[in-house]
């Protein structure tokens, strides 16, 4: 079967081509192919993507949502892990001038410059081994891209769209929520996938925010405290502030609470921030 011509939103023809070239997805790289075209459409659609956008996909995979974005955008930029998957792109896009295909870990990647010029977007099924990591690093209010479209655990989705006082409110919470709005798109069954994931997915959008929830005087001292909180989340933040170097007085908190309670407005104040 020629790579060119399968057509990845069948799973028995996926399943076949990957028994061909003797293919077996890794549950350590997270390969769960997407075989739906109604999800992939979904997530296109979501994306807002548009002619003569930029666009990254993280972890193409065999394609499918590829098809989609060179239909789409007028530049997509492929990272892939996997040198057998590299190879199987190489041969179904070949010739296509629109695609740029790297062989490369995406927790490798300078997302900082990969993100400029501005503006650019991320649209993709990420390897959810590495999901949470990749979207902390796009989460970099001073280069974060335009929008961020992707299939997620649904775990991670939840954490999130997490607010202050919710179990899943922490770390990764804070840093999305600071530079991005966050919207969930869509719950996805594992029947969309080959092989399907043991896990809950979920399709997420994130919007660049324009303006920050609050005035940062020291975005740097304002990251160092979140992540030395989270450490600590258990403690009171009278502990906690104390440990990292603050002052024990804070107008207007009552430094009883413990980090899952503090808002991004509240955080800006801890780390000697103003509100907006």
């Amino acid at each position: 079967m020629d790579a060119a011509s399968v057509t990845l939103t069948r799973s028995r023809e996926v399943r076949d081509y990957l028994s061909e070239i003797e293919f077996r997805p890794g549950k350590s790289l997270g390969q769960n192919f997407l075989v739906d075209a109604n999800m992939r459409d979904l997530i296109l659609d979501a994306s807002g993507t548009e002619p003569g956008d930029t666009v990254i996909e993280v972890g193409p995979g065999l394609g499918v949502m590829t098809d989609g974005l060179l239909q789409r955008a007028g530049c997509v930029h492929a990272i892939e892990l996997d040198h057998r998957l590299v190879e199987h792109l190489h041969r179904r896009y070949e010739g296509n001038t629109s695609l740029r295909i790297e062989h490369q870990d995406a927790m490798e990647t300078d997302w900082g410059a990969a993100c400029r010029p501005d503006p650019v977007r991320v649209v993709s099924n990420l390897p959810y081994s590495v999901g949470s990591r990749i979207l902390y690093e796009l989460a970099d209010p001073e280069t974060a891209p335009l929008s961020v479209t992707v299939m997620v655990q649904k775990d991670v989705a939840d954490r999130l769209l997490a607010g202050p006082g919710s179990d899943a409110y922490g770390l990764l919470s804070v840093r999305i929520g600071w530079a991005f709005e966050v919207k969930r798109i869509r719950n996805v069954p594992g029947a969309c996938f080959y092989p399907p994931p043991r896990v809950g997915s979920s399709v997420v959008h994130l919007s660049r925010r324009n303006v920050p929830p609050a005035h940062l005087t020291d975005p740097e001292r304002f990251e160092r405290l979140v992540k030395f909180a989270f450490t600590r989340r258990r403690k009171q933040m009278r502990s906690i502030l104390r440990e990292f170097g603050c002052g024990n007085s804070v107008p207007d908190f009552d430094l009883d609470r413990r980090p899952e309670t503090v808002s991004l407005e509240e955080w800006a104040l801890l780390s000697g921030g103003t509100h907006s």
